[in-house]
């Protein structure tokens, strides 16, 4: 007895191996079978991110070999319904459509099926337990075999036990290692699924789709959603030396749509669709008398208003940009469209959105060459200076958006982009503090109002100092204002000195501008006189 153990031990450790590799191959297979038996997800091939939504663009195959329904699984809970469509080539027909809500584990499955990470993972974790049930499977096997071994030697120390033994010891050690590798391998995929984790809640929308065709060939669904949206942003950099201005313009994009977008072609544009899509119709008066006779009032038919129309946007698929065998780097320059006002940019390569908020940013444009500056001041609300730069190069194609303002290489606060404000008044950059602004004087004096004296008058004295403690002169413009009057009875004479260089400045009433190069080292001075002459029994009003 003891030498039929001893003969079936002696190939032992090739016989642990070869049922250790047969263990793995077997959890290997069903951990393939798993996965390949779930709904294999559709493949993205086009985002179109507006405000507030999004229109997707999905793609599934058909095997070609007749009747086939399609399932695009895990898709986001948000759907608009109304806007699902089904396209396809030619030879395929396309049945009917069915859409679902599915939640609980469903649901709970689809959460992280987009990351390519957290599947990268899991692949890994599920190898190592494969492994690890396997050495324990091994192990359980060497400690049967030792105690079977001691019992069929009476008692009696066996080398053949030890043996036994010391391969049990090594298997405990191999379990070991591999227990750290899975709870590391553990960690890790709970931080990329914290990472990944989307905002579908419990609930995502299955749509199936029957179809028939005797080749292969792709079917696309059409949807919209709504959490998905892009803010742009900008940066005006001001070199006062060079005079030198480059802004870059920029888009900050983020959604919850409740699916992760891993890896897809992204287009943005300027459009709103919460917006009006058609014009009003203006409001006619329905005229009619009253008649006495018959105690009533004749009554027109309420006129028939027009339906909204119904407004569908066809886009063209996507389609990259032929990449040259040897090429040194990707370009990531943004392509853009103006379709009649609407402007979408294309960007060139494929990004990564997950569907938990975070916000990615994008390049989209850059302009940047010589500016105007000048420094500007407003005495009468701030005696303070601002540089000013001119931006000529700006165009009305970039939707307004929050504009970061460094001078210099320092930043220097914030402003907002507005294409027609920032053509007409420049690009502030800041306070110049080697521009003094002092105000010198600032009377208002009262005409007497005599028993004959039928009018009475209000003078107003205004005058401000302008000091450049630069190295260099500066252009300066100050912009100051004059009364205007409403009323014929109403009299206003302003003398400003030196005299105004533009009344009415940028088709503002009242308001004047002076504009004069101001030397290094040197001051100048502005003022304003205003007198107002109105009917002595009337009140002065206004602002």
């Amino acid at each position: 007895m003891l030498n039929h153990f001893v003969q079936t031990s002696e190939p032992l450790s090739r016989r642990l191996l070869s049922k250790s590799a047969f263990s793995l191959s077997l959890a290997s297979l069903a951990f393939f079978s798993i996965n390949t038996a779930q709904s294999a997800p559709s493949s993205i091939e086009k985002i179109t991110i507006y405000q507030g939504l999004a229109s997707v663009t999905r793609a599934l195959p058909t095997s070609g070999g007749g009747e086939q329904t399609l399932v695009f699984s895990c898709l986001s809970p948000f759907i608009d319904q109304n806007s699902l469509s089904v396209q396809a080539s030619s030879g395929v027909n396309i049945g009917e459509i069915s859409t679902e809500t599915l939640s609980g584990e469903q649901a709970a499955q689809c959460q992280y099926q987009a990351d390519a990470a957290v599947q990268t993972k899991q692949n890994s974790l599920a190898e190592i337990t494969a492994e690890l049930e396997a050495a324990r499977l091994a192990k359980a096997y060497l400690q049967n075999l030792t105690k079977v071994t001691q019992i069929s030697t009476d008692g009696t120390p066996s080398s053949n036990a030890r043996d036994i033994e010391a391969q049990a010891a090594a298997v405990n050690k191999r379990i070991l290692a591999i227990q750290q590798r899975q709870a590391l391998a553990q960690d890790e995929l709970n931080q990329l699924m914290a990472g990944s984790a989307t905002s579908t809640g419990t609930t995502v929308t299955q749509v199936s789709v029957r179809t028939a065709s005797r080749t292969p060939a792709a079917v696309k669904l059409h949807y919209q959603v709504r959490g998905a949206s892009w803010e742009p942003t900008y940066q005006a950099r001001l070199n006062t030396n060079t005079e030198q201005l480059n802004i870059t313009a920029s888009a900050i994009i983020a959604q919850q749509t409740g699916e992760n977008w891993s890896n897809v072609p992204l287009t943005l544009s300027t459009v709103n669709p919460n917006q009006n899509t058609s014009s009003r119709l203006p409001r006619v008066k329905r005229l009619g008398l009253y008649d006495e006779s018959r105690g009533k009032i004749a009554r027109s038919a309420a006129p028939v208003m027009e339906a909204m129309p119904v407004v569908v946007s066809g886009e063209a698929d996507y389609a990259g940009a032929d990449q040259p065998n040897r090429a040194p780097l990707p370009s990531f320059t943004v392509s853009s469209q103006n379709k009649n006002g609407i402007i979408e940019y294309r960007l060139p390569q494929r990004v990564s959105i997950p569907s938990d908020g975070r916000r990615v940013r994008t390049v989209l444009d850059e302009q940047s060459g010589a500016s105007k500056l000048w420094l500007r001041s407003t005495p009468s609300i701030e005696t303070a200076a601002y540089w000013y730069a001119s931006a000529p190069f700006i165009t009305p194609a970039w939707v307004d958006g929050s504009l970061q303002l460094y001078r210099d290489d320092n930043y220097v606060g914030q402003s907002r982009y507005s294409y027609q404000t920032l053509k007409e008044q420049g690009i502030g950059f800041g306070i110049d503090p080697n521009i003094l602004v002092k105000e010198i004087k600032d009377d208002d004096k009262q005409g007497d109002k005599g028993v004959f004296n039928r009018t009475q008058t209000l003078t107003t004295t205004q005058a401000y100092q302008f000091t450049n403690q630069h190295n260099k002169a500066r252009q300066l413009q100050v912009l100051g204002s004059e009364p205007v009057s409403r009323d014929d009875d109403l009299k206003v004479t302003v003398t400003h000195t030196p005299p105004v260089t533009e009344r009415n400045w940028n088709d503002n009433q009242g308001m004047v501008a002076w504009e004069f190069t101001l030397p290094s080292k040197q001051s100048a001075v502005i003022q304003s006189t205003s007198q107002v002459s109105y009917p002595a029994d009337k009140i002065l009003t206004g602002n």
